[in-house]
């Protein structure tokens, strides 16, 4: 029973991310949530257990689609570049100090990071090209931030794709989103592949591989697949929406998102 309920619950997760463009931790990680909640007699797992089958999701979903971009313009291969070498030693960080967090620090801190960010979705306007820093010296400084902001979050939450680095890129840095839906690509599947293995390894190094329970992971692939595939078959074929919409919805579900995730910890 709790296979069908995780298959269905994956599946309704690859159709959220389809229709808003984007595929991580904003949906994966409250879809586990919710699913061992409907799940009876079993024992929630741990955030940090939720957050790593979320970089699983990701970097299935995310590698096929970065291979291809690989080949695209070298300007967005530089930026990319930059972006992800910014963010590695802050996912080694993060990583070991995500297995010292407790659950509460660490869904309170995922909370304010997806209502603050649906805020700036819902009410932000992305800033046009024009208004691109004309120094590059300064453009260079915000992408090191941008990357170190996103390491950090991705290993703490989960986050640090599209949800996150949209937003930045094209409001902050000022980059075309063409431009910037390719450099989260590239960025997504590099940072969430080494978060997950650094996340990973810390997890088992300091708590042990026994506290690792081979039904739960095998539950919370099957969801994240079945989100991936769903994701990679529909969204070519949903209904076009328009951009000013598509983006105020994002917004309401990270906002609504973030009360939910403090709803939970109050009860």
């Amino acid at each position: 029973m709790e296979y069908l309920v995780f298959l269905l619950i994956g599946v309704m997760t690859g159709l959220l991310m389809a229709l808003f463009g984007i595929g991580g931790g904003a949906f994966i990680v409250p879809a586990l949530d919710a699913a061992f909640l409907v799940v009876p007699n079993f024992e929630h797992p741990p955030f940090q257990l939720i957050v790593i089958g979320s970089l699983c999701t990701i970097v299935i979903g995310s590698l096929p689609r970065a291979i291809r971009v690989l080949a695209s313009n070298r300007d967005e291969r530089n930026v990319a570049k930059t972006l992800i070498l910014s963010a590695l030693p802050f996912i080694f960080l993060a990583s070991i100090v995500a297995t010292q967090l407790t659950d509460f620090l660490l869904r309170i801190g995922f909370s304010l990071t997806i209502a603050l960010i649906g805020l700036w979705t819902l009410f932000g306007k992305a800033s046009s090209t024009s208004g691109q820093p004309k120094s590059p010296q300064t453009k260079l400084i915000k992408l090191i931030i941008v990357g170190a902001i996103s390491g950090i979050s991705s290993a703490l939450f989960g986050l640090g794709g599209a949800t996150l680095l949209m937003p930045l890129l094209t409001m902050w840095v000022a980059l075309p989103i063409a431009m910037c839906v390719d450099i989260s690509i590239l960025f997504v599947a590099t940072t969430s592949l080494v978060s997950l293995i650094t996340l990973s390894t810390a997890w088992v190094g300091i708590h042990g591989s026994n506290s690792i329970d081979s039904t739960m992971i095998t539950l919370i692939l099957l969801l994240g697949v079945s989100a991936a595939i769903t994701q990679t078959i529909a969204i070519g074929k949903l209904l076009k929406m328009k951009d000013i919409i598509r983006q105020r919805l994002l917004g309401c579900y990270l906002i609504i998102l973030g009360i939910w995730v403090i709803f939970r910890l109050a009860n």
